[in-house]
């Protein structure tokens, strides 16, 4: 399969998607202040819904995620790789103080739910990709809130507990249910899942405009201060991922090296900025690289999938 020409036309639908979002904040169609909330009913609610709605599905139960082992392994090795890469940056780059944390952190944590999860439905729907979003989350969700956080908090003062931060995640919580209804056949009404189906849905639109609202709000001269984005930039969006995607291909199946590749070449999660600002980190510098990150991967994705079609 050409993902290439499948992954291209994609794209330009997301940046219409983000460009509506930048047009939204710079004429007020959308306050900066109502972000947080915009932000939290996807986290809360649509992602949650997108999930449930993939494991009824797919009828993923607790014992069929044995089946997904490899997957899992290879996607916390993939997280490693971005970890020692974020690390070995930080030192080549020389940055200190938090700005050195914040770097390393933003290696490591992806935007996965409002981008990954939309181009793994568009591009490995038919191969039954979309099986693997609920695995993917759960490893994504531990891995940003232990090894990510560990990154973006050490040696900054006292860290809050990150195991709480995983149990009590939304998306977490709703796979645990998810897989209770189908590892239990529990019977959920035809119109409540209807309800599930029609919320879950809107995650592919509404995240991407969220995306772009981000962006409207920023101020772009900023990212001309720091040279250090640009390596990391290159490091997360392609290098890393076509590492990944050369060693996890010898020994997974080739839908799910790129599955994964994916997963790895995602911009830096919106979530690093209130990181950053909660724990007194650069929160400039975390929003400089979210900003770069997410309006070069409207590059590098299409690039990447150029790059391993040959």
């Amino acid at each position: 399969m050409n993902y290439f020409m499948i992954i291209v036309p994609k794209m330009i639908g997301f940046l219409v998607l983000v460009i509506i979002g930048v047009l939204a904040a710079r004429f007020g169609v959308i306050k900066k202040d109502a972000l947080p909330s915009i932000s939290g009913f996807l986290i809360k609610v649509v992602l949650p819904a997108l999930t449930i709605s993939l494991v009824v599905e797919n009828q993923t139960t607790f014992s069929s995620l044995i089946q997904y082992s490899n997957v899992v392994i290879a996607q916390v090795a993939m997280y490693v790789i971005l970890a020692v890469v974020g690390v070995v940056g930080s030192k080549l780059c020389r940055l200190q103080g938090t700005m050195k944390n914040v770097y390393r952190g933003c290696m490591v944590g992806g935007n996965y739910g409002f981008l990954v999860i939309p181009l793994i439905m568009a591009l490995f729907a038919k191969e039954g990709g979309s099986r693997y979003i609920p695995i993917c989350s759960v490893v994504d969700t531990t891995i940003v809130w232990t090894l990510g956080f560990v990154l973006f908090t050490q040696g900054v003062g006292q860290k809050d507990n990150p195991w709480k931060k995983i149990v009590l995640n939304p998306i977490f919580i709703s796979i645990l249910v998810a897989l209770f209804i189908t590892s239990f056949h529990v019977s959920v009404p035809g119109a409540l899942m209807s309800v599930i189906d029609s919320v879950g849905s809107t995650s592919y639109s509404w995240g991407l405009i969220y995306l772009g609202c981000n962006l409207g709000f920023m101020d772009f001269r900023e990212l001309l201060r720091y040279k250090s984005i640009l390596f990391l930039s290159f490091s997360k969006l392609l290098l890393v991922p076509l590492l990944v995607y050369r060693l996890i291909s010898f020994f997974l199946p080739h839908m799910e090296s790129l599955l994964l590749m994916l997963i790895c070449a995602a911009p830096s999660m919106t979530t690093s900025c209130m990181i950053a600002g909660q724990y007194y980190l650069d929160e400039e510098y975390a929003s400089a690289v979210v900003v770069t990150t997410t309006l070069l991967c409207m590059i590098t994705i299409p690039v990447l999938f150029l790059i391993v079609s040959f």
